[in-house]
């Protein structure tokens, strides 16, 4: 009986460390439980409204301070792992231009809820959860996106899903 509640501790030991370090990755999450109290509750808004891009990285609007200084120096409390994930992420809003919320937030929720729910990754290609849809091909005829639009929603889209 002891041996099984040794091997039941390691095992929720596992299960508990892998859990964890999904959260850690996942850069929604990271923002809602460490960022969203004091700031707006979504990260592409919070880069859109308070963020600019340099050459050096992104820095504050108002305070001219570079995001990866001013959170390495404590602000939020997180870990360096934490940190990387969400400038990774900052960074990759800036770089999208927020077309989902310009092209399709009229229609569907944000870009992250969206993904988890309708959308599913086979062989690493983009497909509707429900349609069996190539949504790259999809895309082209939707939403009234141009080729090059499409693919970086495409790229938007998958983030949501790699992200967990």
């Amino acid at each position: 009986m002891k041996q099984l509640v040794i091997i039941g501790l390691a095992m929720s030991d596992v299960f508990w460390a892998a859990s964890l370090n999904a959260q850690q990755s996942d850069p929604h999450l990271i923002y809602e439980q460490n960022c969203a109290a004091c700031h707006v509750p979504h990260a592409g808004d919070f880069v859109s409204e308070n963020l600019v891009a340099t050459e050096n990285g992104l820095v504050g609007k108002a305070s001219g301070r570079l995001v990866l200084n001013f959170l390495e120096a404590g602000h939020g409390t997180l870990s360096v792992k934490e940190i990387e994930v969400l400038i990774d992420q900052f960074a990759f809003i800036q770089e999208s231009g927020r077309l989902f919320k310009d092209k399709c937030i009229i229609c569907h929720d944000n870009a992250a809820k969206f993904a988890r729910l309708k959308l599913i990754l086979r062989d690493d290609m983009l497909t509707g959860r429900y349609t069996d849809r190539d949504v790259a091909e999809f895309l082209l005829h939707h939403g009234r996106l141009d080729a090059s639009e499409a693919q970086t929603m495409v790229e938007v889209l998958m983030r949501q899903l790699q992200a967990r």
